[in-house]
């Protein structure tokens, strides 16, 4: 069974590293830009124009046909996108990708933005009202209605519906109870059974009252989660104000060079603009989902008496996810010095054995002595050092230690002493003394937690547990009525929508509870693969979403005459 599990994981790791890969971010980013261009960059003329439309009396209001408010529609949408991405996501970008991950990742938002624009505009254009009276719509429902060829339309739209659902249950439900879970143990020692009953509780409570009240909860939380944090960062920040400059300028100067050190505030991170470009679009579409098309189906909830209305005031929701919140983890880590930074995981003693060509390593765990075995594989020297292959639970592991040069292809008790660094950075050193420590680089939320302390100390830890906590039970919430539309969407019908509440909401107890690596890839995938229809929709419907822009245009000429 093990080796099963271990085979179809490998699979899966692969399948999510290739539509996660390059061709996709292309498509993705591309999109935005081809809109962009397409429509004259009125979204970015007109953002002054959204983002005083969001924090207007008449967005809380409901004026038009409708479930939810224009205000209440967006920060659903926002829930499910302001999650964990913004504070694990940025970290896990500047590591992978070195601090210039933060520059793709705006460039990214700022096309980005159009993509949001186009989709949920086009989700409001198209929307139906079921049986129940109530709004139903989204890029399953724009491809069944707006492409002339309404055989693929109604293909693409039920494989996005389906992708959404599956989608729903992982990276929106059983990764962010998982999330909550973890952070709430190792920073309260809260038992995760406790988190899993409390998390499937509330959620139930307010899943099973539908948009209206995810909406209710979602228009309160969200804002309040949103400025909570910010205000948290922004202490970090000016704390640490006078690295801001240079922080700021090994941001940019990693960005775009061909291959980059960093030294001083960003430790030891080695990343060429290639990892920068990769990890940096991948993280921020991830964190803000533009051109994913889940947005879409909220927005479609809301309230309006013009879908381009809705629309603008909806991609915002891109720029307070990536522009806003992401910018203020980013500028936290890279201003706090922690970047790079390693943290001892384990100590002990450790024995080499010629014969069995073995390192027997002695480490504490509480208060037992846990011994593990590296059976030593291969041995090479070249130019960059000796690299030593060992494997350890059937998996190998290549480190390299830089300063050692060796005469042969062998190891010994002298020669294995100093410091080896794995493929992710790792640090595993031996002293003459028989003395052991392993080194792991600090990431995700570990490293946000750890930048945080640096100005607000034990504080600091806390806050972030808490907002990632807020974050991801937010999502959970958003992501919950992106699934129970698509799953609409397949049946036909709203009358099994309850039954989808009930399920999804004691789903969060396993994710609360179980570490589920595969359903984490598996549903990475399918939120790739939702993005495949969604963007071909736009791309299709380009010449439309243009025509609708430019006829608002005069309808915003004669409000600001006015």
């Amino acid at each position: 069974m093990n080796s099963f599990v271990n085979s179809l994981t490998a699979v899966l790791d692969k399948i999510d590293t290739f539509v996660w890969g390059p061709v996709m971010l292309i498509l993705l980013v591309g999109t935005g830009i081809f809109l962009t261009i397409r429509t004259k960059a009125l979204c970015w003329r007109n953002l002054p124009y959204a983002l005083k439309s969001v924090l207007s009396k008449e967005a809380r209001q409901k004026k038009g046909d409708g479930d939810v408010s224009p205000f209440s529609a967006l920060t659903t949408a926002l829930a499910a996108t302001i999650g964990t991405g913004n504070i694990v996501g940025v970290a896990t970008a500047m590591v992978s990708g070195g601090p210039g991950a933060l520059v793709w990742m705006w460039l990214s938002a700022a096309f980005g933005i159009t993509s949001k624009f186009s989709e949920c505009m086009l989700a409001i254009k198209y929307r139906e009202v079921n049986e129940k009276g109530e709004m139903s719509g989204g890029p399953m429902y724009t491809m069944k209605k707006a492409f002339k060829h309404k055989k693929a339309g109604a293909i693409l739209g039920w494989l996005f519906a389906l992708f959404a659902v599956v989608a729903s249950f992982g990276i929106g439900n059983l990764t962010q109870a998982n999330s909550i879970s973890t952070a709430l143990s190792s920073t309260f020692n809260i038992p995760v059974t406790a988190t899993g009953i409390v998390i499937t509780v509330l959620a139930l409570i307010i899943i099973i009252g539908g948009i209206k009240n995810i909406s209710k909860v979602s228009q309160v939380v969200v804002p309040l989660m949103a400025v909570f944090y910010v205000i948290a960062g922004l202490i970090v920040i000016f704390g640490n104000i006078s690295n801001i400059p240079s922080g700021v300028a090994m941001i940019f100067k990693m960005a775009f060079s061909v291959k980059a050190v960093g030294g001083g505030l960003c430790g030891g991170i080695v990343a060429s603009m290639m990892q920068a470009m990769r990890f940096g679009v991948a993280r921020g579409v991830f964190s803000n989902e533009a051109g994913m098309g889940s947005a879409a189906i909220t927005a479609a909830a809301a309230t309006t008496d013009d879908p381009v209305r809705q629309g603008y005031i909806n991609m915002t929701g891109t720029f307070w996810d990536t522009i806003v919140v992401c910018t203020i983890t980013g500028l936290c880590i890279a201003s706090s010095g922690v970047l790079g930074s390693k943290d001892i995981v384990n100590s002990g003693q450790y024995t080499y054995t010629k014969e069995a060509h073995t390192i027997s390593v002695a480490t504490r765990n509480g208060n037992n002595i846990v011994t593990d075995n590296f059976v030593i594989k291969d041995v090479k020297t070249d130019n960059g050092g000796t690299t030593l292959v060992i494997s350890k639970n059937d998996k190998d592991i290549s480190m390299t230690n830089k300063e050692a040069s060796l005469n042969s292809d062998t190891i010994n008790a002298d020669n294995l002493t100093g410091t080896w660094i794995d493929s992710s950075e790792n640090e595993y050193v031996f002293e003459k003394d028989g003395s052991y420590k392993y080194k792991e680089l600090t990431v995700g939320s570990a490293l946000t937690i750890k930048a945080f302390k640096t100005v607000l100390g034990d504080t600091g830890g806390w806050l972030v547990c808490i907002g990632i906590a807020l974050f991801a039970f937010s999502t959970i919430l958003g992501w919950e009525y992106h699934g129970e539309k698509a799953f609409e969407y397949i049946l036909g019908t709203h009358k099994y929508n309850m039954v989808y509440r009930i399920v999804f909401s004691l789903i969060a107890y396993v994710g609360a509870t179980t570490t589920l690596e595969i359903a984490w890839t598996f549903s990475d995938i399918a939120n790739a693969l939702m993005a495949i229809p969604n963007l071909i929709c736009l791309l299709v419907l380009s010449g439309t979403i243009a025509k609708e822009m430019n006829r608002f245009q005069e309808v915003l000429k004669k409000e600001r005459g006015k």
